[in-house]
Parts: structure tokens; C-alpha cells; sequence
């Protein structure tokens, strides 16, 4: 009787190291999953199945083992299954002093866990396409099916813990195996399979595995190695990404910040230069069709389609009416959670639209720490549907605060002293009358101290100085007398995130007469 199982993985990963492989030395994990786990599983299951309804008797778990173990066995593997990329966490162990030693009692001591750091491998697995068990048997009956069945429903996991999983039988399927188990290696492209020898004994089956004579072996009582050719995976494919219709216009467009150490908000600009630089080379390579140009090479024409993004004219120069895309950061609770980019005239094309999530499809580096490599950020496209910021949702407020530091355009000092009507107020304030912003009688605020601040520069200028500030950044508040729009950006690299104002509270609902 031939015995079909499907098995899904709903998040997507199969999480589990072969019997006696270090993690760290097999950096792929097991893959196909092993009829050695699988009989494992089903005796788990099996004693579960017996503790809820007492039906079970320790007889039909032998016919079971028995019945499985001298079962053929072949898959069905998903071609889209790749290797993926290891995870490394500390994991608590030991509950003790640190530090340990203490000889003179001076050394202030606390009890902690101490770590270890577990690698964890794993296969990528489409949720969508499962892994098919064939199992060809002569013993196999309908009770024994059943006991199979009710085993079989209550595996919720398959390898390490966090590695779900849905196994049930099926009557029948078209789909045939693609990987079949052989006892003899052939080539040096077949992995090897733990599997359950046929005489198996269901004690050599529920062996533990920290047994003093099943530690150290090799192969564990009552299993054999056997060796399966993987299938050839199907072509990696990019998914097409989603555009918005030319029928409905875009002025916003926002990424998640994702990372393992993010900048802080006076580095937002390592951030932001760099995603408008890769936008721009994408943007001319579309119009050139040529994949190695980049933006600075680039044709007068090829550039010219692009002014809107980059706010340079090849011919006129840099835009003054600030209708162009300004690359911004929206922090949450002083982390950067957003990258925006905005622009208050013309909606962005889908052109544009695709040059921005091309550019985002790579890690941006915003710094560099010697011995250790680059720390990075990865931008997740968010979808037109997620809300847009305070500030950016056409919503007036009268008071405004900086949400990332506001750098001053111009030297406030000249030979170490202060020049006059440059300092930050009257410097914002101009700023505020160039946006057309209501700056008479507005009250400006210089809050807290100032840090240094990294500030875009044109790539003549630029230096290698990675956490290192170009000018001094400030927090700031305007109070304005009459509710205003926003969003407000000012200062110095404005375009690119840096001082960046948000709304304190909204305005007031109108009232009656």
C-alpha cells in the first residue's frame, strides 16, 4: 500500500542540524527532512494521542514503528527550496556569579545567566509548496492508518521548536517523487539521509539522545545513513513590485527602517544621500538602457527627465523654488523608523516611483567601525494604504518642534566671533519667509544644546570622517500665531532630512458662532 503525506511550512522555514553535525560546521541544515525525525515525531505524537484519550495501547505503537521502519520511503521536494542565510543569538545558560573570582571581596559581584551563541540553519520553504512523503508498504492497514491519522494531526512542529509545520495524509496525489533514497553514495552531489534500519526495535527508535552509548555514535542505534540527490532548483526569479496606477497620483512615498544597529538622527543623512544617489543612476540607466552608467556620466538628456528628483538642472543649475523630491526621516520615539520622500507639486511617476524601490532593494552602509565592517540599514517599501506622518497629512497646528536637528545654512561665527544677525532664530526666521511661511510674529525657541550633525555635501566636498559631525545641529520650536500647514523643513540639508519639524498638537476643531 502506498502511504501519501503532505507537509507545509507555514512560516516558511525548515529549521533542523542532522544527527551529530555541529551547526557551525554544516551551514544548511537537513535537507531532505530525515524518516528518522519523522519516525521520531510520530512516536512523540503517538504518547501524546494515548495521555487525552487512553484509546492507545503500547501493541498498535509497535505494529506502527515496525509497520514504518520497513516502509520505502521517497519526496518530493519543492524546487523553489533554498539554503538559508544562518541566524546567530545568544542563548542563557548557566545561572551564576559574575565575576566569578572575587578573592579580596572588592570586586562588586551580581548573579546572571551567562550566553552562548547557537547557530541556527535552515532551508527556505514556499508555505505554498509542501514537501510530498511517499511511503510503500505491504503491512499497512486501515487501523494502523488510523493511529497514523490521529498522530499525524497533532504535529505542530517538526525539527527545532519554532519550526511549524502541517502533516496529514492524503488518499492520493498526481505528483510524483523527485528524490529517491539510495543505501550506496553514487556521486559526490548526494547528501546523506538518517533513516530507521528495517529491523528497528521501538526502543532503538525512543532512544534519548544523551544515553552515554547513543552520545558518542555516529549513527544511532537502529538507524543507517542512506544518500539523496537533491533536485535542481528552479531559476531564481525577482517578484515583480508593486507599482501605484498613473490614475492616482503620489506626493509621498515611505519605507520601513529596518536594521541591526540604526543611526542616530544626527546621522540620517549617510541614509538619505545615499538612497537619492541610487535613485538618480537608476534613473538614468531606465532612460539610457545602459546598466553601468551612473549619474554624474550620464547624458545631458538622460538627466535632464530626472530634475524633479534631483533638483539639478544640467543646464540651469539647482532649483530655487524647492518643488523637487526631499528625502526625509520620521523617527519614533527618537529612533528613525521611516524614510520619506516627498515632494508638494507633482506627483511622482511610476518611472520615479521605480527608480525610488530600486535604489531601496540593497542595504544602505551610514557608517564604518574599524576591525568590525559596516553597519547597514535595509528600506522596506510601505504600502500607499499605511497613514502618512503628522505633519505630512494636510492636518495645521500652531506649534511645531524639530524631530531631527536643524542645522543653521550659514557660519554663525567669524574668527571666533558672532555674526551679527546670523545667529540661529534670525537665520530660521529668514528660512520660514523664504517657504512663505507667516515669520513676523512668529516665536522661535532654541531648545537643549547643540550636537554635531552630519550634513550633506557635494561629492567635491565629501570626507571620509565616518562618526564624525560636519556642524553644529540644534532643536528648535516655532510658535506660530495663526494655525499653519505642513510639513516644515529648514536649515541646512533640509532636502535630505535634517531639520525636519512636527507638529505638538493639532489645531483646534472650529466652533460654532
Amino acid at each position: 500500500m502506498k502511504i501519501v503525506l503532505c507537509q507545509t511550512f507555514p512560516l516558511g522555514r525548515f529549521h533542523a542540524t542532522p544527527w551529530r553535525a555541529n551547526p557551525f560546521d554544516d551551514p544548511y541544515g537537513e535537507w531532505p527532512p530525515s524518516p528518522w525525525r519523522l519516525a521520531r515525531t510520530v512516536v512523540a505524537r503517538w504518547y501524546q494521542w494515548n495521555r487525552e484519550t487512553g484509546d492507545g495501547d503500547t501493541h498498535s505503537l509497535e505494529r506502527l514503528i515496525a509497520t514504518f521502519c520497513r516502509s520505502s520511503l521517497s519526496f518530493f521536494l519543492p524546487v523553489e527550496a533554498r539554503p538559508g542565510r544562518s541566524l546567530r543569538q545568544y542563548q542563557p545558560v548557566d545561572f551564576s556569579w559574575k565575576p566569578k573570582e572575587n578573592k579580596k571581596g572588592t570586586i562588586p559581584q551580581e548573579k546572571v545567566y551567562g550566553t552562548t551563541l547557537v547557530q541556527d540553519n535552515y532551508w527556505s520553504v514556499p508555505p505554498e509548496s509542501p514537501v510530498w512523503w511517499f511511503l510503500d508498504g505491504d503491512e499497512w492497514s486501515d487501523e494502523l492508518l488510523d493511529v497514523l491519522d490521529r498522530c499525524l494531526e497533532r504535529i505542530l512542529y517538526f525539527g527545532r521548536a519554532e519550526c511549524l509545520t502541517e502533516l496529514r495524509r492524503l488518499s492520493e496525489t498526481d505528483v510524483t517523487p523527485n528524490c529517491r533514497l539510495e543505501s550506496v553514495r553514487r556521486s559526490r552531489d548526494e547528501v546523506p539521509v538518517l533513516c530507521p534500519v528495517p529491523e528497528a526495535t521501538p526502543t532503538q527508535i525512543q532512544c534519548i539522545t544523551d544515553q552515554p552509548d547513543v552520545r558518542r555514535s555516529t549513527v544511532p542505534p537502529g538507524g543507517v545513513w542512506k544518500f539523496a540527490l537533491r533536485p535542481p532548483g528552479a531559476p531564481l526569479r525577482s517578484t515583480p513590485r508593486a507599482s501605484v496606477p498613473s490614475s492616482t497620483p503620489r506626493h509621498l512615498i515611505q519605507f520601513a527602517i529596518t536594521g541591526a544597529v540604526l543611526p542616530e538622527m544626527r546621522m540620517i543623512c549617510r541614509v538619505t544621500s545615499s538612497l537619492r544617489q541610487r535613485a538618480l543612476d537608476h534613473s538614468v540607466r531606465h532612460c539610457t538602457g545602459n546598466p553601468s552608467v551612473r549619474w554624474r556620466q550620464a547624458p545631458v538628456e538622460a538627466r535632464k527627465q530626472a530634475v524633479l528628483l534631483s533638483g539639478l538642472d544640467p543646464e540651469k543649475g539647482r532649483l530655487k523654488n524647492h518643488e523637487h523630491a526631499w528625502f526625509l526621516v520620521w523617527p519614533e520615539a527618537g529612533v528613525p523608523a521611516r524614510l520619506l520622500v516627498w515632494r508638494s507639486g507633482t506627483p511622482f511617476t511610476l518611472e520615479e516611483q521605480s527608480a525610488l524601490l530600486g535604489a531601496a532593494e540593497r542595504e544602505i552602509s551610514w557608517g564604518r567601525v574599524p576591525g568590525r565592517g559596516a553597519w547597514s540599514v535595509r528600506l522596506l517599501p510601505l504600502d500607499a494604504a499605511v497613514p502618512s506622518p503628522p505633519g505630512f497629512d494636510g492636518q495645521s497646528c500652531r506649534i511645531w518642534e524639530t524631530v531631527t536637528p536643524c542645522v543653521p545654512p550659514r557660519h554663525r561665527f567669524r574668527h571666533g566671533k558672532p555674526r551679527e544677525r546670523e545667529d540661529v532664530t534670525s537665520q530660521l526666521r529668514r528660512e520660514l519667509k523664504a517657504r512663505g511661511l507667516p515669520a513676523d510674529h512668529a516665536r522661535i525657541d532654541v531648545l537643549g544644546t547643540p550636537q554635531w550633525t552630519a550634513v550633506h555635501l557635494p561629492p567635491g566636498r565629501r570626507r571620509s570622517r565616518p562618526f564624525i559631525g560636519d556642524r553644529a545641529g540644534f532643536a528648535a520650536g516655532i510658535v506660530f500665531d495663526e494655525p499653519v500647514e505642513g510639513p516644515i523643513m529648514l536649515g541646512h540639508s533640509a532636502h535630505f532630512g535634517l531639520g525636519l519639524f512636527a507638529p505638538k498638537e493639532p489645531a483646534a476643531s472650529p466652533t460654532g458662532p
